[in-house]
């Protein structure tokens, strides 16, 4: 497996690069591929010494509903230990978002939100209590919490930037995009034999930076390593 990069080449990434943007509904977006499935993936985050801060298990299920034109994307864990939280993203069959649900069970709060064509609107609830903002966005963004189960189905190229609007109600401004490019090919060995032929996807999302392996076969993610101001972390398909 090739050794994770950091430091210099994440400069290089910027500059001398063709870019390209990505939005719900582009032909770049191979979203007659994605299937519905169920996944376990074991994470853990460190701070800059490498002292491991977190460790947990994301269960991650994707359901699709040709019928209604939804595509569901849900997940739940236990970060840290103790503190249960899920999040379950709607979009079309063309990856806009719908709607998200967040829900932090042993803080008492919650999220609902839902997507215009250039406004967020997210519905607040903190002990009991309600309120609501709305953010304005670009036409042809993404949502925060279902914009990495899309990478795999992403047709990109190698020597290209792509960049994904990306709608973050945690960042000073709601616009938080993902730069991507196609970094290179390798392969993964698994722990039980066989090896997964991959594409290596590199990625910059604010203050994190990374690699993303997926397997060109299902198009799904088998890996994730980053960094980010506080420490890196992993998250691993088991």
């Amino acid at each position: 497996m090739k050794i994770f990069l950091t430091g210099l080449l994440m400069t290089i990434f910027i500059a001398g690069h063709t870019q390209t943007i990505i939005k719900p509904g582009d032909k770049i977006i191979r979203q007659d591929l994605i299937r519905p499935s169920h996944d376990f993936y074991k994470a853990f985050s460190a701070d800059t010494s490498g002292n491991i801060k977190n460790e947990w298990v994301n269960e991650q299920v994707i359901s699709i509903d040709t019928a209604t034109g939804r595509i569901t994307f849900a997940r739940s864990r236990q970060v840290p230990v103790g503190s249960f939280s899920t999040d379950t993203s709607i979009s079309d069959l063309f990856f806009r978002p719908i709607s998200m649900h967040e829900v932090y069970v042993q803080r008492n709060v919650s999220f609902v939100m839902t997507f215009g064509e250039t406004q967020a609107s997210v519905q607040s609830f903190r002990n009991g209590v309600a309120s609501v903002k709305a953010y304005p966005m670009k036409s042809g963004y993404f949502e925060d919490n279902m914009i990495e189960y899309i990478f795999g189905y992403l047709d990109i190229k190698k020597g290209i930037i792509y960049t994904l609007d990306n709608f973050n109600k945690d960042t000073p401004s709601p616009s938080d995009p993902f730069l991507i490019e196609y970094a290179f090919d390798d392969i993964w060995n698994l722990d039980a034999g066989g090896k997964l032929n991959c594409r290596v996807i590199h990625f910059i999302h604010g203050e994190k930076k990374g690699y993303i392996w997926i397997d060109k076969d299902t198009r799904r993610m088998v890996k994730e390593m980053g960094e980010y101001k506080l420490g890196t972390f992993s998250i691993t398909r088991i």
